[in-house]
């Protein structure tokens, strides 16, 4: 890689670390509806329960989403695979396992089996572009590689979007303007 190009890299990498206080866990910067507001809300306690038990998962898997676009735009700006060696995207490989557990455990209304089914899709397309990462190579054409983990992205987030329901708290944020890290 030239000077110029790993210079670019490093400088792009470093704008979050993995342990940036904006991509670290805690309480979302918007205020959403406890379970005891949501029943009246959505209609049903059996309802709220899920959109309740949904919304770590929703939200584990929006910025696994935002992560891997900042991650795949890095890797084609700066035709680099050392974005599969990133500490940021080991960070988006434990987020993802962590929304896996609790897809696994996530009790719902049969009324709402569509809504898990696209919980479901997106977080297996995430994980196809996580896999994907790992056939990146330093040396070699990595544009096949990039294009799929771009399609993989895509889906995952046109199946997130359209699990959004911001009723529930479940809503999507614009990912044309996000970092790799932390969407701002």
């Amino acid at each position: 890689m030239s000077v110029q190009r790993s210079h670019l890299f490093n400088r792009l990498t470093g704008v979050h670390r993995p342990d940036c206080a904006l991509v670290a866990d805690g309480t979302p910067v918007i205020p959403v509806p406890g379970p005891d507001d949501l029943a009246p809300l959505l209609g049903s306690d059996a309802t709220a329960r899920y959109a309740a038990a949904c919304r770590p998962i929703f939200e584990d898997l929006r910025r696994v989403v935002g992560q891997l676009a900042g991650l795949m735009i890095l890797a084609q700006l700066t035709e680099s695979s050392e974005v599969a060696g990133l500490a940021e995207l080991e960070s988006c490989r434990r987020r993802w396992a962590e929304a896996d557990e609790r897809i696994k455990a996530l009790a719902f209304p049969e009324a709402l089996a569509p809504h898990r089914e696209q919980i479901v899709a997106a977080h297996a397309f995430s994980g196809l572009a996580l896999g994907t990462f790992s056939a990146l190579r330093s040396r070699g054409d990595n544009e096949a590689n990039l294009d799929l983990i771009s399609r993989q992205v895509r889906r995952a987030y046109a199946h997130l979007s359209a699990a959004t329901a911001e009723k529930a708290g479940l809503a999507m944020v614009d990912l044309s303007h996000a970092c790799c890290s932390c969407g701002r």
